[in-house]
């Protein structure tokens, strides 16, 4: 018997047949405590959280995506596609990097301190490369 068909049953009791709702309850406790719910429910908990995962990987963020696909499986990945990046982008070159890098993978520029850079700085920087 199906949890769905346990509560359906219940509506249909006698509330004076006191015998009745106790066998009527204990299988619907049988039916909610089934050991392959409960492996399919975990089953795909964990496979929702490894897409989440990857979806977390994918934009910097893999303990986010980890607990929201898992949390709310498919939802929880829009929500973490959605969310900012956790890459640190180079100032110079513009490409991504991991949020702990200390300098940029791609040019080598020292990502802390080009960060600490004011745009003013940068600005005259480009300029002065160039001429008329």
């Amino acid at each position: 018997m199906s949890l769905a068909d346990c509560f359906g049953a219940l509506n249909g009791l006698d509330a004076s047949d006191a015998d009745a709702i106790d066998a009527s309850l204990r299988t619907c406790l049988d039916a909610a405590l089934d050991p392959s719910l409960w492996v399919w429910t975990l089953g795909l908990t964990l496979a929702c959280a490894l897409v989440g995962l990857f979806v977390g990987i994918a934009k910097g963020r893999w303990l986010a995506g980890l607990l929201w696909g898992a949390m709310l499986g498919p939802i929880g990945w829009i929500v973490v596609a959605l969310s900012k990046s956790g890459f640190v982008e180079c100032p110079d070159c513009g490409r991504r990097n991991a949020p702990s890098a200390k300098a940029c993978r791609h040019c080598g520029v020292n990502l802390r301190a080009a960060a600490q850079r004011s745009p003013r700085a940068d600005n005259r920087r480009i300029d002065r490369g160039r001429g008329w």
